[in-house]
């Protein structure tokens, strides 16, 4: 799969480059496209290769970081850090911030590519191709369209529904937004096509299936607090038998999922294909930004951008959770047999101390090119970055039980203190801490839910999102989540300590943030809306 992605990103680059806003990308009528290059059922199963891949690297990286994990309060970093992360660790980020442009133009450009395929496809496919080939790529299409989606009306709310730029011709700075519960409405329409039309048993080849879709679609409808049919579709995906935990009863598979040798395992249902081999651009550029030091990645990067915040490591500690810790966070003496494995493993030093963390990330560090066969670069590593996995579907289940059992309606949130003992719930919720080796859980509480959800899916962009739909669907006040973060402490140490008290003797800062409202929802980029003012007015209801 990762072979034709330099095919198609030429095309994706002249794109790219020759329009003026990044929701009108389309490809150029002198270069080969999907209208003139895709004639043979090889070429249309390896042209939706690239929605898999680099229009997804704007985000993946430190927009993903910074919005996901450092506003959620699960990293910090030192005031003046970066540019992409010191807006986001006291939400002072604005409409020119770097991060936030990133995530708008890469969003838009999987739309783009997205769109580039639904358009042509179906009229350039010669009869040769057979047809459940060409409605198998139109499915995986509008999956991923839906998955770009998904992310865009998280992060800015009302935003344009674009399906065919060339409407739109001549009137680029008139292009309004579209109100938050058509975005969900045209989702949910993207992933039941994707349901009904991609072939089942392709998420190990690195393609949504089926029920890759209805895993989406489950989650789409829990955000929306549509309980019955998050269950349903969450139910459909368990039902298919396609995807499993990865290493139940091995604690150290938890670690493996996000390293070379997890990429397009049973617990993967979507998940971006990065390959070292193409540089910088190409390849997953996680690790060089999180890692603690160039000894672990052998490639002079790892800057060590981020360090795990207090409240993270507490959350670990407090919940006795020393397996998806050791996961995702680096201590003072962990030993990992997979990082430096020429030289018998690697013992993390005591002094470590990403950005006065006194500790380091783990999830997604990889290691050196030796260890990950040559597959790993400076700036490129070549695991996968995942944007849904199956324990994701397990904990949909129990969420959309409990919700259900609670009365919740959309736009009220499930009360904190709402509990369930129902055994399907618990079923589902005990699996996955099972891996983790946590005893099982006799009843269920929502702040123990989301709890769960937190450590397992730490460094990995979601607990913002969680804390943000905690008062319920579309409802533009959270005192909830506000009441969370203001008491999460934010702070960095007061030095590395010395190494005659094994690094030990030093003292947390406390740096306590309290957001607005108006921190739940980004910007629209300042270049999007100097050129299309439209942006900014009162969302046009989209016409179906």
């Amino acid at each position: 799969m990762k072979t034709h992605i330099y095919i198609l990103a030429a095309a994706l680059l002249t794109t790219s480059a020759g329009c003026k806003k990044t929701f009108f990308n389309r490809p150029p009528e002198d270069q080969p496209t999907v209208g003139t290059y895709y004639q043979t059922t090889d070429q249309v199963q390896s042209s939706t290769a690239i929605l898999y891949a680099a229009p997804w690297f704007g985000l993946n990286g430190k927009a993903f970081l910074a919005i996901g994990d450092l506003q959620s309060g699960n990293a910090i970093c030192y005031a003046g850090t970066d540019g992409a992360f010191d807006a986001f660790r006291n939400f002072s980020q604005g409409n020119a911030t770097q991060g936030i442009q990133s995530a708008w133009n890469s969003l838009y450009t999987v739309v783009a590519q997205a769109n580039a395929l639904l358009n042509n496809l179906p009229t350039a496919a010669p009869a040769s191709v057979p047809k459940d080939v060409v409605n198998n790529a139109l499915g995986e299409a509008h999956v991923m369209r839906a998955a770009a989606y998904f992310d865009l009306v998280r992060l800015f709310g009302n935003v344009p529904i674009i399906t065919d730029p060339t409407q739109y011709v001549g009137s680029f700075q008139s292009v309004p937004t579209n109100p938050v519960a058509d975005v969900y409405k045209f989702m949910i329409n993207d992933l039941k096509f994707g349901e009904a039309n991609c072939r089942t048993g392709t998420a190990s080849t690195g393609h949504v299936s089926s029920a890759s879709a209805s895993g989406l679609m489950a989650k789409v409808y829990l955000y929306m607090q549509d309980y019955a049919n998050a269950r349903t579709e969450a139910e459909k995906a368990i039902n298919s038998g396609e995807f499993g935990l990865m290493g139940l009863d091995f604690p150290g598979s938890y670690a493996q999922l996000f390293e070379f040798a997890g990429n397009n395992s049973k617990e993967s249902m979507i998940a971006l294909q990065w390959t070292s081999n193409g540089g910088y651009g190409f390849g997953n550029q996680l690790q060089s930004v999180i890692a603690a030091s160039s000894d672990i990645t052998g490639t002079s990067d790892g800057y060590g951008e981020l360090g795990p915040s207090w409240d993270l490591q507490d959350a670990f500690t407090a919940a006795g959770d020393s397996v998806r810790r050791h996961g995702c966070i680096m201590l003072g003496g962990d030993h990992y047999a997979e990082l430096h494995k020429k030289d018998g493993g690697y013992t993390v030093p005591l002094n470590i101390n990403a950005q006065g963390s006194h500790a380091g990330m783990k999830k997604y560090v990889v290691g050196t090119p030796d260890d990950n066969n040559g597959y790993s670069a400076k700036q490129a590593t070549s695991n996968n970055t995942y944007i849904l996995r199956y324990a994701d579907i397990y904990l949909i289940e129990a969420e959309a039980i409990l919700g259900t059992a609670a009365g919740a309606r959309p736009g009220t949130g499930i009360p904190m203190n709402a509990s369930t003992a129902d055994a399907t719930a618990l079923k589902y919720i005990n699996l996955v801490r099972q891996r983790a080796m946590l005893p099982a859980l006799t009843s269920l509480t929502y702040q123990q839910l989301i709890n769960e959800r937190r450590l397992e899916f730490a460094i990995e962009g979601e607990y913002w999102y969680d804390l943000q739909r905690l008062d319920g669907f579309n409802n533009p006040h959270h005192p909830t989540a506000i009441a969370i973060i203001s008491q999460q402490n934010r702070g960095d140490s007061d030095g590395a300590g010395t190494a005659a008290n094994n690094y030990t003797d030093y003292h947390r800062n406390t740096l306590h943030v309290t957001p607005s409202e108006a921190a739940f929802l980004l910007p629209i980029p300042a270049t999007e809306t100097a050129a299309d003012p439209a942006l900014l007015q009162p969302p046009v209801p989209y016409k179906f």
